[in-house]
């Protein structure tokens, strides 16, 4: 089984959160996990360790998790920086080219 996560917010304004939704890949209307609460960061420390549960290699990530990331330093950049390093891991550089 291959699921797929998706931030729900209006694209670059992270004010619009809605949180995390993930569904079944090719099934997007069958959701098996939402994350959604006051802070976006918890939201995504949960998402992340829902993922290494499941098997981090099961989870594909919806650009929106990445532009969100990118577009919550305009919030908080140190939280942004969290985010962006749970996505991309060590290559957390890759984020600055991803525009």
């Amino acid at each position: 089984m291959i699921f797929y996560a998706c931030v729900k917010y209006d694209e670059h304004q992270p004010q619009t959160y809605k949180g995390i939704e993930v569904s079944m890949l090719g099934i997007s209307s069958d959701i098996v996990a939402t994350f959604e609460s006051y802070d976006p960061l918890e939201d995504f420390r949960n998402f992340v360790s829902w993922s290494e549960g499941v098997g981090e290699d099961n989870v594909g990530y919806c650009d929106s998790l990445k532009h969100f990331a990118k577009d919550y330093s305009a919030v908080s950049e140190d939280a942004s920086k969290i985010m962006l390093s749970m996505i991309y891991g060590q290559h957390q550089d890759c984020a600055n080219s991803y525009s």
